[in-house]
């Protein structure tokens, strides 16, 4: 990147002819107002608009006040260029306000550097900051000014590192938060970052660590959706006895966690809660620290209407046989979207699950769905029948469809005791719809099941 010699040596400025008409009706370019000129410039990367100063001397610092500066990581033996040219583009900037700024490079032995950037973009207003740093060779903390500023609205705050808190935090107008790969390490001070967030709506964790800490309370009045990433090994370390974070989210509509739950999540007052997904992912060790911990998540759950589960929850529910009297009752339920290959009907954690539903209107098998051929009978199998399938269940989704006896087996069940069905969507696999031949004999075999329900479609994609 040779960026830096735009600003420390200009080129020779190319004059414009201000009087051409383009098309010999409208103004040229550069006879338009700063404010649109400015508009222009701010959507090209901060090197091009640097570069715009030779084009005239109307243009020579229109660049220094464009609301966006995006300092993307360059190639390692360009570093220090980037570095300087960030220190000349904040250095020449004038007093408007940053709107955005993005800074992602490595710190090395630049500490002092890096806070002073961030800094400069605190104190010119900055409303959304990206913060993407690694290889520290000291010890690195942020600027305190940073976790007081009044006007950011957006932070994603990404590096690998004990992020470490001053004493006074308060985002008063933070609406949106990234956080990852970060250690938290002060209990006292990470419960006052999350207790700092008056109008967060969204916050997101990705491969945090909360070596150390025993209990952390999440309490934000506004947040609506909360997204969990947790699948690194360095923190499997505390997964015995691991951190107790405390969810309140009285306003929360969305969550999503996906990982191998290190960390015990337990979710309060979710009336509102309208979508959720846990996708776990196990590698069957301390599974029954595992399902303790999905069993927790899933109460705090019981009010969603939407849900979606991988096969490694309903899985970890198996390996506690003593939870599945204690799973909740989830009367808000509407959706149940089961996302793991072939799901076994006969599966006792998710028929518990069905039991404690009696509001399902749509049931989907995304993977497929599958049933033990060496049943002698069936009446036993979804006995007691779930309430959904008798009063409410009115579209079942099969995916991945293939024309197996088992496959067969399991829909003829689901249509059996579905009383009120509508439609049953069944979606073959690409290599089975291509063929005919093999397409027509299910087809005929899934048309000829009886149906409990007599409106029943059979729609096969």
């Amino acid at each position: 990147m040779e960026t830096a010699s735009l600003i420390q040596e200009p080129q020779k400025k190319q004059k414009l002819n201000e009087e051409q008409d383009i098309d010999g009706n409208s103004k040229c370019l550069v006879n338009l107002p700063e404010e649109v000129l400015r508009h222009i410039i701010s959507f090209l990367p901060i090197e091009d608009a640097v570069r715009t100063s030779v084009l005239s001397k109307r243009w020579e610092y229109l660049w220094a006040s464009i609301p966006n500066l995006d300092f993307e990581r360059p190639l390692p033996a360009k570093r220090m260029l980037l570095m300087n040219f960030v220190e000349r583009v904040l250095c020449l900037r004038d007093f408007s306000d940053i709107k955005r700024f993005t800074l992602h490079c490595a710190v090395l032995h630049d500490a002092s550097r890096v806070n002073t950037w961030i800094s400069a973009a605190v104190r010119h207003n900055v409303q959304e900051l990206y913060i993407d740093l690694d290889n520290f060779k000291r010890t690195f903390s942020l600027p305190h000014c940073l976790f007081t500023c009044k006007t950011l609205t957006s932070l994603h705050l990404d590096m690998p590192d004990i992020l470490k808190l001053p004493a006074t935090i308060c985002f008063s107008n933070l609406k949106v938060l990234t956080i990852a790969n970060i250690t938290f390490w002060d209990e006292y001070l990470t419960q006052q970052l999350f207790s700092g967030l008056p109008v967060l709506e969204k916050l997101e964790l990705q491969e945090c660590s909360w070596e150390g800490l025993k209990n952390v309370k999440i309490s934000a009045p506004k947040l609506y959706s909360l997204s969990i990433y947790e699948f690194s090994m360095e923190n499997s370390s505390c997964y015995g006895d691991g951190c107790h974070v405390m969810i309140f989210g009285g306003a929360l509509k969305e969550f999503y966690y996906s990982g191998k739950l290190f960390c015990d999540y337990c979710l309060y007052n979710l009336f509102s809660l309208i979508k959720a997904t846990i996708d776990l992912i196990t590698d069957n060790i301390n599974m029954h620290i595992t399902s303790n911990r999905v069993y927790k998540l899933l109460m705090g759950l019981s009010n969603v209407k939407y849900l979606t589960l991988s096969w490694e929850v309903v899985e970890a529910l198996t390996y506690a046989a003593e939870l599945l009297p204690r799973i909740p009752m989830f009367n808000n339920l509407m959706d149940l979207e089961l996302n793991f290959w072939s799901v076994d009907l006969n599966c006792a954690a998710l028929l518990k699950i069905l039991q404690n539903s009696p509001l399902i209107k749509t049931l989907n098998f995304c993977e497929g769905i599958t049933l033990p051929l060496d049943s002698e009978k069936d009446d036993w199998i979804l006995n007691p029948v779930p309430p959904c399938f008798l009063s409410h269940l009115k579209c079942i989704k099969v995916g991945k469809y293939e024309g197996y006896e088992k496959e067969l087996f399991a829909i003829k069940i689901l249509l059996k005791y579905a009383l009120v069905l509508d439609d049953i969507v069944i979606t073959c696999l690409e290599h089975f719809a291509g063929n005919l031949e093999k397409l027509e004999n299910p087809y005929k075999q899934l048309i000829g099941l009886p149906k409990g329900s007599q409106n029943c479609k059979i729609i096969l994609e």
